[in-house]
């Protein structure tokens, strides 16, 4: 990971411009910004986006100010600048490397990790996690999802992504996600299901419909 590259995009986009960082720590795999208010931990994001060939760098960044934690993701070009993925307009543009430059898999996982916050506005969507290293929302890659990664006997059915492109190059891409967060005594998730549409000469477009809220998962 470029540690310098790193701090640079965190400081131009993550960052409240108004804060003062008061010191940087960094390393092959990691960085760390301390601000008066909050500490900014970031990490290469384990992403199949990260493999893509135009890509230098993949990166996760949570904001902590206990008991908030808020996830970023960044993603570093070989050329160019700096993606900040939770600006929605960032991600639109991404879509129109879809089926190309980008694999559908790829660019699901990025809307089930940060867009699966309760709010998904602009002008940048801010996910929240249960802790500093918890996800804030997974993408479902399987139906017997909430069987195996995360056992939530009453979610709703659910299936994997599916992705269709026609002859030129338009494209549909479905699939399901959910987030994680913390109640007084429980945990509990709420569950989305997608439909993003796009072609690589227009930005793309998405409809998410909340199929729950607030399901329990089980206590140990």
């Amino acid at each position: 990971m470029d540690a310098e590259r790193t701090v640079e995009a965190i400081q131009r986009y993550v960052l409240d411009p108004t804060k003062i960082v008061e010191n940087v720590w960094t390393s092959p795999e990691s960085v760390v910004l301390d601000t008066p208010t909050t500490m900014y931990w970031a990490d290469p994001a384990d992403w199949v986006v990260a493999g893509e060939g135009w890509l230098a760098d993949a990166v996760r960044v949570v904001a902590a100010r206990q008991p908030i934690f808020v996830t970023h993701g960044l993603l570093l070009p070989l050329q160019g600048a700096p993606l900040h993925l939770n600006r929605p307009e960032v991600m639109a543009a991404l879509g129109r490397r879809v089926g190309d430059e980008l694999s559908p898999l790829a660019y699901a996982e990025l809307f089930g990790e940060l867009y699966s916050a309760w709010k998904i506005e602009g002008p940048v969507v801010r996910p929240f996690a249960a802790s500093q290293t918890v996800r804030a929302g997974w993408l479902v890659r399987e139906a017997d999802h909430f069987a195996r990664v995360m056992v939530v006997p009453d979610a709703p059915p659910v299936a994997p992504p599916a992705f269709e492109q026609g002859a030129g190059g338009e494209w549909t891409l479905t699939f399901f996600s959910h987030n994680y967060y913390l109640l007084e005594v429980d945990t509990a998730v709420d569950v989305f299901a997608w439909t993003v549409t796009g072609a690589p000469d227009r930005p793309a477009t998405w409809e998410r419909n909340t199929l729950a809220k607030r399901i329990l998962l089980p206590l140990p």
